[in-house]
């Protein structure tokens, strides 16, 4: 990183240039025999002295300004590798004892500003350094500041999902499944089965039994690094080993145990991450695009927001059959593509 912006180096190199002319001045000035030189060599001091001394301070300046760099540069990263969207001031806090290894002393005489928003932490430093031959010119002290930025790309990394309703002609089961960050192993975190009961209610949709394990609708999901949602579909409206003993019904389903082998297995299977199946997703009212395969985690949000999904067993698209509400943490991708951006 260029530690100069064009116009400084434009008077930094301004300055060199009358330095060295400044110079050649005062060695001519040194040969000369005439008279007037007492009175001439008075009148260049100050000058000679003044732009020695610019150019002497202003070194000093670009290299404490190096140092603040490094340090914001630092800092920023530092905040970037655990901004989660959401918990800016830990953010902040690692970027501060970053700053404070690296500045030691000196971090006390340093302001500091933090921002962490979009993905991007920014960090701020500003100081003073004491001039050494300008103060002859009456100025003491010369600003310097700089800015560092840093991108943290955020993924999904852990949810909760709280269970709405349920509707439909059609029994089913929910199986909401996670693959464990350095595992391979997918675990089953929660399931929920609907067993049709009456054909009336539901908007037309009909209305069931819902049960749910864990019992709680709102259920923690983890840590994750994979994570997707599946639905089992029976289309005789009962559960998984029974069967409807009132098909002809028009009004209610009476479903009953049966160890017959065709009433164990589901007629269709739709999963979050199947392109052949996802259209079946709405997301804050949007269905999804048949042959996608967005995985579930990408539309997720960093927001810490419920999110509104729907999903439709396959009856009909007009009204979906399960509804449940989401919510996600983020944090950076490991790290690894943390980056510097200014």
């Amino acid at each position: 990183m260029n530690l100069l912006s064009p116009h400084l180096r434009h008077g930094f190199n301004g300055l060199t240039q009358r330095l060295e002319w400044d110079m050649k001045l005062f060695r001519d000035f040194l040969k000369d025999r005439s008279g007037a030189t007492a009175v001439t060599f008075g009148l260049m001091l100050v000058p000679i002295l003044g732009v020695t001394g610019l150019a002497v301070d202003y070194g000093v300046a670009t290299n404490e300004r190096g140092r603040l760099q490094d340090a914001a540069d630092a800092a920023a990263l530092a905040g970037a590798s655990v901004f989660t969207g959401a918990n800016q001031q830990a953010a902040e806090n690692r970027a501060r004892a970053y700053l404070k290894a690296n500045l030691g002393a000196k971090y006390d005489a340093v302001t500091v500003d933090f921002s962490a928003a979009n993905q991007r932490v920014t960090v701020s430093l500003g100081s003073q350094t004491k001039t050494m031959f300008m103060h002859i010119l009456d100025q003491d002290t010369m600003a310097v500041g700089v800015n560092a930025q840093a991108l943290a790309p955020l993924k999904p990394s852990s949810a909760e999902i709280n269970i709405g309703d349920m509707y439909g002609y059609w029994a089913k089961k929910i199986s909401i499944i996670v693959v464990r960050p350095g595992q391979t192993t997918e675990q089953v975190v929660g399931t929920v089965t609907y067993e049709a009961q009456s054909k009336t209610g539901g908007n037309g949709r009909g209305t069931g039994l819902t049960t749910k394990d864990p019992a709680t609708s709102n259920i923690v999901l983890g840590e994750y690094s994979k994570l997707y949602i599946k639905m089992e579909v029976k289309k005789d409206g009962c559960n998984y080993g029974r069967y409807n003993s009132t098909p002809s019904s028009n009004t209610v389903f009476t479903c009953k145990d049966s160890k017959d082998s065709k009433y164990k297995k589901y007629d269709s299977t739709l999963r979050t991450d199947d392109p052949a199946t996802v259209n079946h997703l709405f997301v804050d009212g949007v269905q999804l695009k048949l042959g996608s395969a967005p995985p579930l985690e990408d539309l997720l949000n960093c927001d810490e927001e419920w999110h509104d999904h729907a999903w439709e067993d396959g009856g009909g698209f007009a009204q979906q059959d399960f509804f449940y509400q989401i919510k996600s943490a983020c944090k950076s991708v490991d790290g690894e593509n943390v980056r510097l951006t200014h």
